[in-house]
């Protein structure tokens, strides 16, 4: 599979104001660029998206001044409209070379450029060169101009080469979209290809600060661009579950490799995550207005997965990962629709599915966490509670019954032994529960007296069964990554019952045992990026932590 053909698939596919936008600094940062001002939404700008400065071959600077259009030029896209090339590059040649730019950098060659993820269209070709002559006759000013046949050779030169040592990982990215066909064999090769983007070489160990950050930023928008590709064509392929997946991996594996480097609070990082975060969720969202019809249809689910144990494990996973969407629309602003929308759809599925008040793994109450936070965060404490208190009075017929008991081992084969061919009993996996304490700490964050009761009352039927919470050390923002198991990050801690009260059960649920680390240190602890928290549960199926499910 050719690179550059990938790459014009993922550039003409840049429509929208903020996606052209966000990739033109990156590039040019990658290409040796200083970029000077960045495209601002509602400011008059004079004609100027993008300006940068770069020193030529002979050590001279010059100034590049950018004017950003999408799709093809047409001879319309010249002349008429606001945002017209013509009147823009004129602006740029006086309004804001005049009054912009300072008196030295007056002195300097100045590039007027025009980038479009398209090409000029043969309509505009005699107007484009004439537009051309008139700014090359201007002294100082040279006229150019990239579009998709420029843009792809300069992304694959300076993004997919330089910034990945020579183009190392460019296999793992074909693989990656060759294999969408195969989910899981696309996802290994996607993460193989952050991994080994993300990674500083032996060699830079001993950079300073400076050229450090340079690098591991450069590292960023190379694996955010790797992303983008994916979910361009994954759209094409209409599978999206990859890059819904490797959007997780890529956020988590940033913050980790931002911690290494004590670069949690740099301004140009955080703008980079969030740009990442943003397409992750829009990304979500598209794969859900695809998914959700069938998830709505229990009916449908079956037919697909029969086996109850497979069926149960589609309906936690996508419920779980629509969780971290509402999760994640929380933390941006002007989402107030789109997130009673999300909230909509997670009740819908909760009801189409009874499943979900009976997890046939005991992980599975991660999943559970995820909407249970979700929803307490939308003020739907009525869902919740008759979530919880359904999962509960279902639990307590299991234990009843030895019947649909969650199996805690959390391997599928194990659950299919237990609840499909009966080769083994329900009691035989399920020696531990960390469902059972989930339930404990979401009654009682809400005050739910009754709820706490009702869980209270299985303790009779949970003899020689551990009650365990889990906690972290702060190893748990460099997981992503780091090649540690799960233990490595785990502090778990075994109850001996129930509080009498939510109070005092609340107060247990939040005790920080010996080993674990205090949240407030955490570098995501502050919002908004504590949400990382619940991408790294639902990613490296971990339970929800306490603080989080309190807070």
């Amino acid at each position: 599979m050719s690179l550059q053909l990938v790459l014009q698939n993922y550039i003409s596919s840049l429509r929208e104001r903020n996606e052209l936008d966000a990739l033109l600094p990156e590039l040019l940062t990658a290409m040796g660029h200083s970029v000077l001002s960045r495209p601002q939404t509602g400011v008059p700008q004079a004609g100027v998206d993008v300006l940068s400065s770069f020193q030529n071959s002979e050590g001279r600077e010059e100034l590049y001044l950018f004017i950003i259009k999408f799709g093809d030029i047409r001879r319309e896209d010249l002349f008429t409209g606001q945002q017209a090339i013509e009147p823009s590059a004129r602006e740029a040649c006086t309004d804001f070379a005049r009054n912009r730019l300072t008196e030295s950098q007056r002195a300097l060659t100045k590039h007027v450029v025009v980038v479009s993820s398209g090409v000029i269209k043969q309509e505009a070709a005699t107007g484009f060169a004439g537009l051309a002559d008139e700014v090359n006759a201007r002294p100082g000013f040279i006229f150019g101009f990239w579009g998709i046949d420029q843009l792809t050779p300069l992304i694959e030169k300076h993004v997919f080469d330089e910034s990945l040592l020579l183009g190392h990982a460019q296999s793992d990215l074909r693989a990656a979209l060759a294999g969408l066909s195969d989910s899981s064999a696309s996802i290994q090769r996607f993460v193989h290809f952050i991994e080994k983007v993300m990674t500083a070489p032996a060699n830079e160990a001993d950079d300073s600060p400076a050229p450090a950050r340079r690098k591991f930023l450069r590292r960023c928008a190379a694996a955010a661009m790797g992303h983008g590709v994916l979910v361009v064509w994954g759209g094409a392929e209409n599978n999206l579950k990859p890059a819904v997946v490797a959007g997780e991996y890529l956020a988590l594996r940033m913050w980790s490799a931002s911690v290494s480097l004590g670069l949690t609070g740099d301004s140009e990082f955080l703008r980079r995550l969030n740009a990442t975060v943003e397409l992750h969720v829009h990304t979500l969202s598209t794969y859900f207005d695809k998914t959700l019809p069938a998830l709505r249809n229990a009916r449908a689910i079956v037919r697909h997965r029969p086996n109850p144990v497979f069926y149960a494990d589609l309906v936690f996973d996508e419920l779980g990962r629509l969780a971290t969407l509402l999760l994640l629309l929380q933390r941006m602003e002007g989402s107030e629709d789109r997130r009673r929308q999300v909230l909509q759809d997670i009740v819908k599925v909760i009801n189409a599915n009874s499943i979900v008040a009976r997890p046939l793994l005991d992980g599975q109450g991660i999943d559970l966490s995820l909407v249970f936070t979700a929803l307490l965060k939308e003020g739907a404490i009525q869902s919740v509670q008759n979530l919880a208190m359904g999962v509960t009075q279902l639990l307590k017929r299991s234990l009843m019954t030895n019947e649909r008991l969650p199996v805690d081992t959390d391997l599928l084969e194990d659950a299919v032994a237990v609840h499909f061919t009966r080769d083994a009993g329900d009691r035989d996996f399920f020696k531990t529960t960390t469902l059972v304490p989930l339930l404990a700490t979401i009654f009682s964050v809400m005050e739910d007296e009754a709820g706490l009761t009702l869980l209270r009352s299985l303790t009779p039927h949970l003899s020689g069964v551990t009650l365990e919470r889990w906690y972290h050390t702060s190893g748990i923002e460099t997981f992503t990554g780091s090649n540690r198991s799960l233990d490595a990050i785990s502090v778990s801690r075994v109850i001996a019952g129930l509080g009498e009260d939510t109070s005092s059960e609340l107060q247990a649920s939040l005790r920080i045992p010996e080993g674990a680390a205090d949240p407030t240190q955490l570098g995501w602890y502050a919002q908004p990026w504590s949400v990382l928290t619940a991408l790294s549960a639902r990613l490296h199926r971990h339970p929800l932590p306490t603080w989080y499910l309190a807070r």
